[in-house]
């Protein structure tokens, strides 16, 4: 991957000046965060109204109309003391919906970065712009299988140096994103979430990073900004260097769909391992953990020298 692969000629548009440039880039990102944000406070307000009315002693189906239930919740807010304990109270509360709020606003996201995916790739064709070669479909059987060894290995990994113990956000995210029945999770953390991330980081900022920059230098920056995003330092650590593996694979197999597949992947295994305590099960005996992790590095070692000959490079045929 030492060769460019993609590159500008003089007839794809003009120069664009830095601050578009800094919008390109960032747009993604940006729009995740407003969407996201916007699907938040909609959230909020409703958990905190919800509770007013509540704790107000108002049975919720008996209230007649939306001036009636709004009489109540001013008067109720306009008591700071009862303010500061409901905003409480509702953090509390919406904390154990973490998951399908965020699930709903990654489905909101998806259709707008899908359009701007979409965008970039007949700008790409009008400009002369050749993209690496599709895989065939058979040879993602080999992301499936790293991703899940990767995945498992990295928790192992996280599990022995004892990480999460000084980590007190991840605690609480991952308590946050469990609580919500299983197959929510499914839905939100293993399938939506992913996709809109890789749209997000990999379909639209490495991708528009990667003309005129190294593969090493749209992929280190790219799955910093990724890592950056989740906050607290064990997902930071996890998430650049899955993020920089996704990269790779994109490249190498010429398709969003490829880093889409192996973090859906990564994300149903963490699933279902923390449902069935998988990973409880594997600490009780430390020999047991190590083994597995030796194991997992070799699947994904020997899958990785697979995935290393694929093909990307555009055939010299299609470059004339």
């Amino acid at each position: 991957m030492e060769q460019q692969q993609y590159k500008y000629t003089e007839t794809s548009g003009p120069v664009r000046k830095p601050e578009s440039r800094f919008l390109r880039i960032w747009g993604p990102v940006l729009i995740k965060w407003a969407i996201g944000m916007g699907v938040s406070m909609i959230a909020v307000m409703l958990f905190e109204s919800l509770t007013i009315l509540k704790k107000s002693g108002v049975d919720v189906n008996a209230v007649q109309n939306m001036a009636q239930a709004k009489e109540m919740i001013t008067r109720y807010m306009l008591d700071a003391s009862k303010s500061a304990e409901l905003a409480r109270e509702a953090t509390e509360e919406l904390m154990k919906y973490t998951t399908p709020i965020e699930g709903i606003a990654a489905f909101l996201t998806i259709p707008v970065l899908l359009f701007m995916f979409h965008k970039d790739t007949v700008r790409e064709k009008l400009a002369g712009i050749i993209p690496n070669k599709k895989a065939a479909l058979w040879k993602y059987a080999g992301i499936l299988v790293m991703a899940a060894a990767m995945t498992l290995g990295l928790n192992n990994l996280i599990e022995i140096s004892g990480i999460m113990a000084v980590s007190e956000g991840y605690e609480e995210a991952m308590d946050s994103f469990y609580a919500a029945p299983f197959a929510m999770q499914i839905v939100c953390l293993g399938i939506l979430i992913p996709v809109c991330e890789e749209l997000v980081f990999r379909g639209l900022m490495f991708r528009r990073l990667r003309p005129g920059n190294s593969f090493f230098a749209a992929a280190l920056y790219s799955s910093l900004v990724f890592g950056f995003f989740h906050m607290n330092m064990v997902q930071m650590m996890y998430g650049f260097f899955l993020g920089f593996t996704f990269c790779y694979l994109y490249e190498k197999y010429g398709s969003v769909k490829a880093p889409v597949a192996a973090h859906i992947s990564s994300n149903v295994l963490s699933i279902v391992l923390t449902e069935i305590n998988a990973m409880e099960w594997m600490a009780k005996e430390p020999v047991r953990m190590g083994v597995i992790t030796v194991l997992c590095a070799s699947a994904a070692s020997t899958m990785y020298v697979l995935i290393r000959k694929i093909e990307e490079r555009p055939d010299e045929a299609e470059k004339k």
